[in-house]
């Protein structure tokens, strides 16, 4: 049990360190929106590369955040009802929805994604938005990163939740 605790410390901890990572990124948004404000209406010259890098940056601090906020329990729950549930039937219920639809739709997605990375990067896809047109793989290698820390993430809070139903809150 004390491995096991130490595997979820590491891992929380990644996670924790990339979302604290990644929420700086917000200052980098911030530089380029605000370059594009002064470069459209000051100098009548708008950009060709904001509108996607601002697409990017915001896209790797939501997707990098993911898993903290899954360990952190602050996604979007239907409290109306789950508050009123003891607290074996809410792990009961997520150990059965992260069993019906969080595995099967995170291993389709992560299956799915590595060919479409792999064929991205092999073609040099751009991105078809703007006049810019940067390439897109690494746009969908970070979104593969943070989507594959969220499904390790997943994977521990389900773990941690089998324990907790088994040996009590006090266990993990």
């Amino acid at each position: 049990m004390e491995n096991f605790k130490k595997i979820c410390a590491g891992i929380e901890l990644l996670n924790e360190k990339v979302a604290k990572f990644s929420a700086w990124t917000i200052l980098i948004l911030i530089l380029v929106v605000t370059y594009e404000v002064i470069s459209r209406y000051v100098f009548n010259q708008p950009t060709k590369w904001s509108y996607e890098m601002s697409y990017f940056i915001s896209s790797f601090f939501i997707i990098m955040a993911m898993a903290l906020t899954l360990k952190t329990k602050n996604h979007v729950n239907i409290d109306i009802f789950y508050n009123k549930f003891s607290r074996r039937k809410k792990l009961l219920l997520s150990i059965f929805f992260n069993l019906v639809f969080f595995f099967p739709f995170w291993f389709l997605l992560l299956y799915t994604m590595i060919p479409n990375i792999l064929n991205s990067f092999q073609t040099g896809e751009r991105s078809s938005y703007g006049s810019w047109l940067p390439l897109i793989w690494p746009f969908k290698t970070w979104i593969f990163i943070g989507l594959t820390l969220l499904f390790i993430q997943g994977v521990l809070e389900f773990l941690k939740d089998i324990v907790r139903l088994i040996k009590g809150d006090e266990a993990i």
